[in-house]
C-alpha cells in the first residue's frame, strides 16, 4: 500500500523510483461512491415497482366492480 497526500486524490502521480504514473485514489472513497450510485438504482427500481403494482391494483379493481355489482342484484 502506498500513501500519497489527500491533496493529490484525483489527479495523476509518478513514482520516484520506476517512473510508472496512475491516478491517486482512494478506495475507500470509490466504495461509498459506488454504495450511493447503487443504493439511487435501487430506490428508482422499487419506485417504478410500487409504481406498476399500483396500477396493476387499480385496474384489476376496475375489471371487478361490474362482477361485484352483478352478484348484489337480487333475483326476483
Amino acid at each position: 500500500m502506498l500513501r500519497i497526500g489527500v491533496r493529490l486524490l484525483g489527479q495523476r502521480v509518478y513514482c520516484q523510483h520506476c517512473g510508472g504514473g496512475f491516478r491517486a485514489t482512494d478506495e475507500a472513497l470509490e466504495n461509498v461512491e459506488a454504495i450511493r450510485v447503487i443504493e439511487h438504482l435501487q430506490e428508482d427500481r422499487i419506485e417504478t415497482l410500487l409504481e406498476l403494482a399500483a396500477e396493476s391494483i387499480s385496474d384489476s379493481l376496475k375489471c371487478e366492480q361490474p362482477l361485484e355489482e352483478d352478484t348484489t342484484h337480487k333475483v326476483v
